[in-house]
């Protein structure tokens, strides 16, 4: 009987069917079985050896309907007919290995035929050479779905001429169980292992390197419905053009682990499905020629499939050749990566593309890098889906997009798609997503570049997600500018900076934000607790959001970057063009420059165009701006304060400014139109009119300086204090000549001052109070040889005060004048050295002279109705003092004195310039000479021989130290107080011990208009023989 073959399925037929260029073919068809003589004589010829040695032989083996064990060695055929032949439920092995050769067309080496039947090798060889060739055919014609089966074990087949086949199978229930060997197929149209049709085949292949070498020649193919397919670690290479290492098509299965896929030939998919499931795990994928793409998953060639679906886990796809993307999932295809690496490195490829209606490529936990120009990392195309969770995309390329939306979908959730040279993504129209912290990212400045179709939206959204770069439209072909049809919606947080003119709506809401780093427009905008921050200026550049519609907000926020300026000083904006802003908007305004200037209509902040109009409520200074004031809705900057109003003083009315004037005036509305009024003589001899002299506006200060200056005041007032003040005398026997005594002393100081009105400016005050305690002691004693004595000592203090300054400011918040209040603090310490001179014996009369000198160092703080600021400053104090006590009463018990004394002091003060909420605090820095011309009358009575009664009233002249200045923001302030005033003293000092004495004494000096100060001073001495 002979045997008439049929030559498998052209794949290029299979192409043919595939439609779209740069795929290359998967599936063959089902084929009709092939004939197989099973009572041929033995045919005798000679075939050349395909191995060096073996001999020329025609020795065909059979194993009909029983088990035929056939020795080891060499068997061949020639012409067509199988070498070794199994059928009816046969079953043959060897004894040991053996070679088979078969020659021909049609030629097989290893023929299993029918239901049962089986064949087993171990460390075998099978060559064929001829076209359509097989080195093993399972055969099963009945139906059953136990079909013939081969278990070969280390074997090599080789088949040698084209549309041949190291394995072919066909029909129900085959099986090939392969493990270790090899398969090697040379020619075109030469396939690996195929099989199909099934249903129930089946191959488990193991450990196995698979090779073939020619055009269209899949490596392993699978068709047909219901068959199945095991691979592990497994070496597959194809050479050739449109040669798959892995082909499937139909309603087929296989899963693929710890193996490597790779194809060297143009259009020469690593894996090709077209239909069923594949799995794959642990699997290297590489492909070098052109459009030879790592996985393509697809429904093109049985569209009423039910699925084509490819599930790929921890594995690697390079691609290096034009066009060749790493995965590919098309036509209702499903592609699902899952911990997996695609790189691809030619131009214009794209590393994960879904195309076409319900096709849907899904990463997990991937990677995504391309290296081409003009490539792109993922692509969404005509109703494609691209989900990416916790992926990442990364295009290196010149002109490299990161991602594509050609009317698909593109899902980011977690993970970051960025493109180092290229827009982050291009589109036309389609869906975008980001979520879950998403990052997108464009390295040539472009998020996203819209190729805008006619009434064709793109959908942008943006959840919880960053995005970096503008987004834009690319001119149409003739270079003319095309619609804005993106829609950009944030949410949940996200925060996207960039630029835009190609915006149609943008929505934000739940705390999202967009810093606009460019001129801007969009058509509408919807701003729900959400911000839009216009970025800080780049070389002094501030920029514009128009919005050519409406803008409604709820509890929106803008930030805006200002000069603090006059009117002309620069500023961000907000333009409403041709629309309405309504809603709650909080502006906050970032000072970018500016030394605070009086404003006329004020520093433009929103603007409206053609028509467009601002509800009253629409915007209110937020207290996140630049010296915002508290409870009084202003800012601050160089001592001037500004208020957010809508119309400014007198500006256009449904505009808000920021206005310096102490009281806005309320804009003026536009006149009515008058009838022209006809023509007058002139007189020659009239005079024109005198200009109208508009004075300027009142100037609106804050109190802070004044602040400042008042902290100043008391440093260099605190340390200033007089002989009696720190070391009352205390009484002293006559006849004690020799006594070398020491003593110590403390004092505790308060006092309250304020500074009224008329301090050069109306609605000004000053008030404060202060407390100090002044501890020394007497270290030497000296006599001077003439009756008198030296007294040196050394002496601490501890000072602290508060102010409270206030101006009167229009309150935009309550609509009416409010005192705003300043309040600063100051404490620190003082540390000196004193000596006195008495010229008698009994220190109560006669001259003396004294002198000290104390460093001091102090915090300082400014706060109140404006953020605090700190900072510090320290003082240089040095006093020369003289008086002389004159004895104007003595009954002997009871002695008065009159004392006239003078007295020098110089003050230096020191504080460094500083930034603060109000602006810069400028160097501070003065030398006061202070003088003092006072009379003490004061005496003394005994009470016992250790005690007496020292009562005294005193009355001074002090001069200085006057006015000090203080700048901010290059501005000058002054705080006027008086160059000279008085004081009045009276107390009384206790003589309780010969050695402890007590005093206590009230004063008050005033420059009998607006400056007073009220002091109490406690103290204690005590001395010892």
């Amino acid at each position: 009987m002979t045997a008439f073959l049929s030559p498998l399925p052209k794949a290029s037929a299979v192409r043919r069917r595939a439609g779209s260029g740069g795929n290359a073919a998967a599936g063959m068809p089902d084929m009709p079985p092939v004939p197989l003589s099973i009572c041929s004589a033995l045919i005798v010829a000679i075939m050349a050896p395909l191995s060096a040695g073996a001999q020329v032989v025609n020795n065909p083996q059979y194993a009909i309907g029983e088990h035929v064990e056939i020795a080891a060695g060499d068997y061949a055929t020639v012409n067509y007919d199988p070498v070794l032949n199994v059928s009816k439920g046969g079953l043959m092995t060897a004894a040991g290995p053996v070679r088979v050769f078969s020659k021909g067309i049609g030629a097989i080496g290893l023929s299993v035929y029918g239901a049962g039947s089986r064949i087993e090798l171990q460390d075998s060889q099978v060559h064929t050479t001829g076209n359509s060739a097989y080195g093993l055919y399972l055969f099963n014609g009945s139906g059953s779905l136990k079909g013939a089966s081969a278990l070969l074990d280390n074997t090599t087949l080789n088949t040698l001429d084209d549309n041949a086949a190291g394995v072919r199978m066909y029909g129900a229930g085959n099986r090939l169980d392969m493990v270790g060997g090899s398969v090697d197929t040379l020619g075109r149209e030469a396939y690996g292992i195929y099989v199909g049709p099934g249903p129930g085949a089946s191959i488990a292949v193991a450990d196995t390197r698979i090779r073939t070498v020619g055009a269209f020649a899949p490596a392993i193919a699978i068709g047909s419905d219901g068959n199945h397919a095991k691979l592990e670690r497994l070496d597959v290479t194809t050479e050739g053009q449109e040669s798959a290492a892995l082909s499937q098509i139909g309603e087929n299965t296989m899963s693929v682990t710890d193996s490597t896929l790779r194809t060297n030939g143009v259009l020469a998919p690593a894996v090709d499905l077209r239909e069923g499931a594949m799995t794959m795990a642990r699997t290297d994928v590489i492909t070098t020629g052109e459009s030879s793409h790592g996985l393509y998953a697809s429904r093109e060639l049985a569209l009423d499939a039910q699925t084509a679906q490819l599930d790929v886990a921890d594995s690697r796809v390079t691609t290096h050749g034009l066009g060749a993307a790493g995965a590919i999932a098309r036509d209702g295809a499903e592609l699902t990566l899952t911990g997996t690496a695609i790189e691809t490195h030619g131009d214009r490829a794209i590393g994960a593309l879904s195309v076409r209606d319900d096709s849907i490529a899904s990463l997990v936990d991937s990677t995504v890098v391309t290296h081409g120009e003009r490539a792109r990392g993922v692509q969404a195309s005509y109703g494609g889906l691209v989900d990416l969770v916790d992926t990442t995309a990364r295009t290196e390329g010149e002109r490299a997009a990161g991602a594509g939306v050609f009317g698909g979908e593109l899902h980011l959730g977690g993970g970051s798609i960025v493109s180092a040279q290229g827009s982050a993504i291009e589109a036309t129209t389609g869906l975008v997503r980001a979520s879950r912290g998403a990052h997108i990212e464009g390295g040539n400045g472009t998020l996203l570049a819209v190729a805008a179709k006619a009434g064709e939206p793109v959908h942008f959204l943006l959840d919880n997600a960053t995005a970096r770069g503008n987004i834009v439209n690319v001119p149409a072909d003739d270079g003319s500018p095309t619609p804005a049809v993106t829609n950009l919606a944030l949410s949940r947080g996200a925060a996207w900076e960039g630029a835009t003119q190609a915006v149609r709506a943008l929505s934000m809401q739940g705390g999202s934000q967009w810093a606009v780093t460019g001129d801007s427009a969009v058509q509408g905008v919807r701003l729900d607790r959400s911000t839009i921050a216009f970025a800080a200026p780049a070389g002094g550049a501030h920029k514009t959001l128009v919005i050519h519609g409406d803008y409604a907000a709820k509890d929106g926020k803008v930030v805006l970057n200002t000069v603090y300026g006059d009117d002309l000083a620069p500023s961000d904006k907000l333009v409403i063009d041709g629309g309405r802003a309504s809603g709650n908007t909080a502006l906050v305004v970032k000072r970018t420059s500016g030394d605070g200037a009086t404003t006329k209509v004020g520093i433009p902040l929103v603007e409206t165009r053609n028509g467009g109009t601002t509800d009253a409520a629409a915007f209110a200074l937020d207290a996140a701006s630049d010296g915002y004031r508290k409870d009084f809705g202003t800012v601050s900057a160089g001592g001037y304060d500004y208020m957010l109003t809508r119309g400014g003083a007198s500006g256009r009315a449904d505009d808000w400014y920021l206005v310096s004037a102490a009281k806005p005036a309320p804009p003026e509305p536009p006149a009515p139109p008058q009838p022209p009024e006809p023509p007058q003589p002139v007189d020659p001899e009239t005079l024109p009119p005198k200009p109208e002299v508009v004075p300027p506006p009142v100037r609106a200060v804050a109190p802070e300086p004044d602040a400042y200056l008042a902290n100043a005041d008391a440093a260099i007032l605190m340390p200033i204090h007089t002989l009696h003040e720190r070391s009352d005398q205390t009484l002293r026997a006559e006849t004690d000549e020799n006594v070398r005594d020491g003593a110590v002393w403390l004092r505790a100081q308060g006092q309250s001052t304020s500074l009224g009105g008329g301090n050069g400016s109306g609605g000004r005050s000053v008030s404060g109070n202060g407390r100090l305690l002044h501890v020394g002691a007497d270290m030497f004693r000296l006599e001077d040889g003439r009756g008198g004595s030296f007294r040196i000592g050394a002496m601490g203090l501890y000072a602290s005060a508060t102010s409270w300054s206030t101006r009167t400011l229009w309150n935009p918040v309550a609509q009416r004048y409010m005192p705003a209040t300043a309040r600063g603090s100051i404490d620190g310490y003082n540390a000196g050295l004193y000596a006195t001179w008495y010229g008698n014996r009994d220190i109560l009369t006669g001259p003396h002279v004294d002198t000290w000198l104390m460093f001091g160092a102090y915090s300082n703080r400014v706060g109140g109705s404006l953020p605090g600021d700190s900072y510090r400053s320290r003082t240089l104090t040095a006093s020369v003092e003289g008086g002389y006590s004159l004895g104007v009463y003595d009954d002997g018990r009871s002695r008065f004195f009159v004392e006239p004394a003078a007295q020098v002091v110089y003050a230096n003060y020191q504080a460094k310039g500083h930034d603060s909420p109000g602006g810069y605090i400028g160097v501070q820095r003065s030398n006061d000479v202070l003088a003092r011309i006072g009379v003490r009358v004061h005496g003394v009575t005994p009470i016992s021989a250790s005690q007496a009664l020292r009562p005294f009233i005193e009355a001074n002249w002090w001069h200085g130290p006057g006015s000090h200045e203080l700048s901010v923001d290059g501005n000058a302030f002054e705080l006027r107080m008086p160059r000279d005033r008085a004081e009045f003293k009276l107390g009384a000092t206790g003589q309780l011990t010969r050695n402890l004495s007590v005093s206590a004494s009230v004063g008050v000096d005033s420059n009998f208009s607006n400056y007073a100060t009220v002091k109490g001073q406690l103290a204690a001495k005590y001395r010892w023989r």
